[in-house]
């Protein structure tokens, strides 16, 4: 049987898994275009070819041993004479608004073939119209870079989403993505529709205990997936490759005419090293004790400003900016001045950190902009920030303050959509 037959075969196959055993869910799979770069492979069954595959989305994506490792291994049995190249650029608690400023930095620099890219969870909550700019920028930034890459939207689901998929609809942040989705012809894969059919015939838990039969839970925490829950999502995409590359083929994927005119296609990451600094900045080695639990894979250069004063400074044009920085027990509070708008305090300090578990985080600017030019000015304070008052609120209160008593700020760049100044 040649690679076509199977590849038949595997469709009527995922046609048979995607109508059983309910009839009231929402497709799994919208092949739309397909995905032509990955099914151009399957035309050179014996000449050594490279496919670098990238996975842009957070924690759900950066997990070890999850879907993406299953995908890629998947993808090197499929094509055992294809140099497999992983890009991975899962960062755990962001959204597809810090997935668009850093896209070109984390990844397509990197050159993908294909780009999963992954935040249905992570944007649950954020306005509809919102994701659709940010998913579209995603977009049409990695077609201007090269129009070849194949794109594909997945969904992961967590506690919120479950009774939305099971009245037979999809949950707002994955409905907005599809949107843009359908404008640009993009498949996308809902792993969550796989999850609530195994509700609903009672083989799955949705949230275990430890009393629960293990290969049956799908997560601890409502949230994450238990390796028996990564196995479900990569079984969806291990269902839905063959329909995937049966799509239409084309040398490039056409970009039409944006949904939004001001969608995030411009935001980008500016490298700390290239902001204007004055004060006290050092910069960090990736071994500092306040980096622990930072995804060094994805750290850009970092500095820290030791001294309340020191400021960091940058101008563009456009209508959005903020700052990506580091969630750390010395962290202190800073202050941002727009223009002659008011200025804005925040620290990147939250109910999460602790002396082992410090992380990325953004922060955008909460006032809207003109869309026009703007410089940026931001400043350590001395202010102390209430750590205790914080962390107890969260139910994680403080048994050893030394940590927490510096009060620093760690940047790894500011995020902006439009053009830098000079």
């Amino acid at each position: 049987m040649n690679l076509r037959q199977l590849s038949i075969g595997a469709v009527a196959f995922v046609g048979l898994m995607h109508r059983l055993p309910a009839t009231n869910f929402e497709p799994e799979l919208h092949v739309r275009a397909g995905l032509p770069r990955l099914a151009a492979l399957t035309q050179s069954s014996t000449a050594k070819t490279e496919l670098r595959v990238a996975y842009l989305g957070g924690s759900i994506t950066a997990a070890g041993n999850g879907w993406r490792t299953l995908t890629t291994d998947s993808l090197r049995n499929r094509f055992p004479n294809c140099s497999i190249i992983e890009i991975n650029a899962g960062l755990p608690g962001t959204g597809s608004n810090l997935g668009a400023c850093r896209l070109s930095y984390d990844v397509l620099r990197h050159r993908p073939d294909l780009l999963f890219v992954e935040f249905a969870v992570n944007d649950t909550g954020a306005p509809s119209d919102r994701i659709e700019r940010t998913m579209e920028g995603i977009v049409r930034q990695t077609w201007h870079v090269d129009p070849r890459t194949d794109i594909c939207f997945v969904y992961t689901v967590s506690t919120p989403h479950v009774a939305v998929l099971q009245a037979g609809e999809f949950p707002p942040s994955a409905r907005a993505m599809e949107k843009v989705a359908s404008r640009y012809q993009i498949p996308s894969i809902h792993f969550g529709v796989d999850v609530v059919r195994q509700l609903a015939t009672g083989d799955l838990i949705f949230k275990g205990g430890s009393s629960d039969d293990p290969s049956k839970i799908f997560s601890l925490d409502g949230v994450h997936p238990t390796a028996a829950g990564h196995q479900i999502y990569f079984n969806a995409i291990e269902r839905s490759l063959p329909s995937l590359m049966m799509g239409p083929r084309s040398d490039n994927h056409a970009l039409p005419a944006p949904l939004h005119a001001d969608n995030w296609e411009n935001a980008s990451l500016l490298l700390v090293d290239d902001l204007t600094r004055t004060g006290e900045w050092i910069q960090v080695p990736p071994g500092d004790p306040n980096l622990r639990g930072t995804t060094k894979n994805l750290l850009p250069p970092t500095w820290r400003a030791t001294t309340p004063g020191s400021r960091v400074a940058f101008a563009f044009h456009g209508r959005c900016f903020g700052l990506l920085g580091i969630a750390a027990p010395d962290n202190g509070e800073f202050r941002v001045t727009v223009d002659d708008l008011l200025p804005v305090t925040a620290t990147f300090f939250d109910g999460y950190v602790s002396p082992t578990f410090c992380r990325q985080r953004e922060w955008f600017f909460p006032a809207p902009l003109a869309d026009g030019p703007h410089r940026v000015v931001v400043e350590l304070l001395p202010t102390i920030v209430a750590k205790e008052e914080i962390k107890t609120k969260a139910g994680k209160p403080i048994d050893d303050l030394a940590p927490f008593s510096a009060n620093t700020l760690t940047l790894c760049g500011a995020l902006i959509v439009g053009s830098r100044l000079p």
